[in-house]
């Protein structure tokens, strides 16, 4: 097969509509996990949101712990929140510790606004903890990872 055909995983190729319906919910639902903070969709610069294999992975793997775990989308974003982002980011320091993703788990440090440095101008999309595969089957390792 040629190589000029393969999808990496992380590149924005989806439409909010196919996405839907792959996992079989409606476009609003998209839309209100993104607004919840558990997504981080590719806009274009028109506006228009794309997503990744990864985005899809990871919408199905919230999609499952809705139907086969009963949480909420408040609970998913707690449980999100608690990742150690400051593991992937090259271990606690000063700046962590002043970070409100350090101190406050309530939702994930893809989503919050005021963040410490080590974050401040890095693109979310890109960064080594939304890019890690989080399902509902080894959030409880990566959590515990430390």
């Amino acid at each position: 097969m040629n190589d000029d055909y393969l999808i990496d995983v992380f590149e924005p190729v989806l439409s909010i509509g196919i996405v839907a319906k792959k996992i079989n919910v409606s476009v609003q639902t998209i839309r209100l996990y993104e607004k919840e903070g558990l997504i981080l969709p590719h806009r274009t610069a028109s506006g228009r949101r794309l997503y990744s294999l990864h985005d899809l992975k990871r919408l199905r793997s919230i999609r499952n712990m809705i139907a086969d775990n009963g949480l909420n989308l408040k609970g998913i974003k707690a449980l999100m929140s608690l990742v150690p982002c400051w593991d992937y980011k090259g271990g606690v320091d000063e700046d962590c510790k002043g970070c409100p993703a350090f101190s406050e788990a309530v939702k994930p440090c893809w989503s919050i606004g005021d963040v410490g440095a080590k974050c401040q101008n890095q693109d979310c999309r890109n960064c080594p903890v939304y890019l890690l595969e989080i399902t509902h089957n080894n959030l409880k390792e990566i959590i515990l990872k430390r």
